[in-house]
């Protein structure tokens, strides 16, 4: 890879990259070791080390720049973690008995406890442990599945991390499209979804999301009267931008709940995941805060709320469309928590 290729790698490319870069060290280092009778067998193992090291370069320098598809992350890890297991299996005795509590925590995370695999690393390293006899070749094969294993079931923790992820952009998409279409719809048909309240006493006024409207006085003069309830029409006052800016009040209210997904964003998730499931739940509050304010405004005009049938000035108006948009909340925290069960199942992985 020429210099002008790696000033302009970004960021995500780097950890790959690098270790890449260390097991083709290792890739050489056994290749200087001296084969013995086993010297076609070490040279099949080294060529198809040589080749999934070259698969995953080639993954991870075509992908785009800024932002990977996840099959591409697939492809380049993939390839590294059976790069890795290849050598694992050509390692000196010395190396094997020195890798062996990495490759027993690395089963302990990602095997239950019931497996096999993982029972025969446990008692492998009790081996190592007590310094008994040397290790076999059976016992080799059995640390390197196990590693396999123990990569295979990581490989599907990320694979439920992208799904769960995708979804959630779905589902953003889709609540994002009906917060669209119900702003033109209102804009469009503004007497159709009317947000306006008619505060009691009746008064002379009319209260809409976007301002206040006085309502003429009926009879000439001296005889004034105010207008009776059913003989003012609240939609006769509504305004084109009602509907978007009570949807812009529940972004307000979606916002503030935001921050609570930081929280989620721990160093320790060092995956090629790390920010893309918390990022997708975050996002997803602010369509849902638009919806439920909408939603939640209709409800006090359809008087759903007992005691709460109308609203006596715009501010208020506006004050409940944030209220609203942020108890989004109580729906999308069932969706934080799925994340967060999700993500725990490859946090603090090697």
């Amino acid at each position: 890879m020429s210099t002008g290729q790696r000033n302009n790698l970004a960021s995500w490319r780097e950890l790959p990259l690098t270790v890449i870069s260390r097991l083709r060290t290792q890739l050489a280092k056994e290749e200087c070791r001296v084969a013995g009778d086993d010297g076609d067998r070490r040279r099949v193992v080294l060529d198809g080390a040589r080749q999934h090291l070259r698969e995953a370069e080639e993954a991870c320098l075509s992908a785009t720049r800024f932002r990977p598809r996840s099959g591409t992350l697939e492809r380049v890890w993939s390839n590294v973690r059976a790069a890795e297991a290849d050598l694992l299996s050509l390692a000196s005795d010395d190396e094997l008995r020195a890798r062996t509590p990495e490759i027993r925590g690395m089963v302990r995370r990602h095997l239950s406890e019931g497996s096999p695999q993982r029972q025969a690393v446990e008692d492998l390293a009790e081996k190592v442990d007590s310094g008994e006899a040397p290790l076999t070749d059976q016992d080799r094969t059995t640390l390197v599945r196990a590693l396999a294993f123990a990569y295979a079931s990581l490989g599907g923790k990320y694979r439920r991390v992208r799904v769960m992820a995708d979804l959630l952009w779905i589902f953003t998409g889709a609540a994002t499209l009906g917060v669209i279409v119900l702003a033109l719809w209102g804009y469009f048909d503004k007497a159709s979804v009317d947000l306006c309240f008619r505060p009691q006493p009746p008064g002379n006024r009319v209260v809409c999301p976007t301002g206040e409207h006085r309502v003429p006085y009926l009879g000439p003069p001296p005889a004034l009267k105010t207008a009776a309830p059913t003989d003012v029409i609240t939609s006769d006052y509504s305004d084109r931008l009602d509907v978007l800016t009570v949807e812009c009040a529940g972004l307000i209210g979606a916002a503030l709940t935001v921050v609570t997904a930081v929280r989620r964003l721990h160093e320790s998730n060092a995956h090629p995941y790390q920010f893309r499931l918390p990022l997708a739940a975050a996002v997803l509050k602010f369509p849902m805060g638009a919806l439920s304010a909408l939603a939640g405004i209709v409800l006090i005009k359809a008087a759903f709320v007992p005691g709460l049938s109308n609203l006596d000035s715009s501010a208020q108006i506006l004050g409940w469309a944030v209220l609203f948009g942020a108890a989004q909340h109580l729906v999308t925290h069932l969706v934080d928590q799925r994340a967060e069960e999700t993500l725990s199942g490859v946090r603090n992985s090697p």
